[in-house]
């Protein structure tokens, strides 16, 4: 269970991120907040490299990171752009459905099982989405 303490913060973050992002973009442009976030990434690198906790050697699984990296900020760009769009308490929770992507593409490309369990739960969190985005 030590993973449950960073997801909660990483929900909590999330959540919060669809709010800040929209009250910026009452003012700015996605490209325009692009610029703030990779400061902000810059700032974490920073630190890790001043502490030795990373680096810059190729490593077995830095393609991988590349491909995560780009994935990471592609989405944050259509995030920004769709809170650009849309209202954030419709737009968040349609985001928040990636668990169901990532159990197909897990069953795919790791081999992991799709249990009956887990099609209940995706089909529970895409009713969510749904109730969640009808709701007014």
């Amino acid at each position: 269970m030590s993973w449950l303490v960073p997801t909660l913060g990483y929900v909590l973050a999330l959540g919060a991120l669809g709010v800040t992002s929209k009250l910026a973009l009452e003012t700015l442009s996605w490209q325009q907040l692009l610029p703030w976030t990779l400061l902000a990434y810059a700032m974490v690198v920073g630190v890790l490299l001043a502490l030795g906790q990373t680096d810059w050697r190729w490593h077995s699984g830095t393609a991988w990171a590349l491909a995560s990296a780009a994935l990471a900020v592609g989405s944050l760009i259509l995030l920004f752009v769709a809170l650009g769009l849309g209202e954030a308490s419709k737009v968040v929770p349609v985001s928040a459905a990636y668990p169901a992507a990532t159990v197909l593409l897990s069953a795919l490309f790791l081999g992991e099982a799709v249990s009956s369990a887990r099609v209940a739960g995706m089909l529970l969190v895409i009713s969510g989405v749904v109730l969640l985005t009808l709701a007014r």
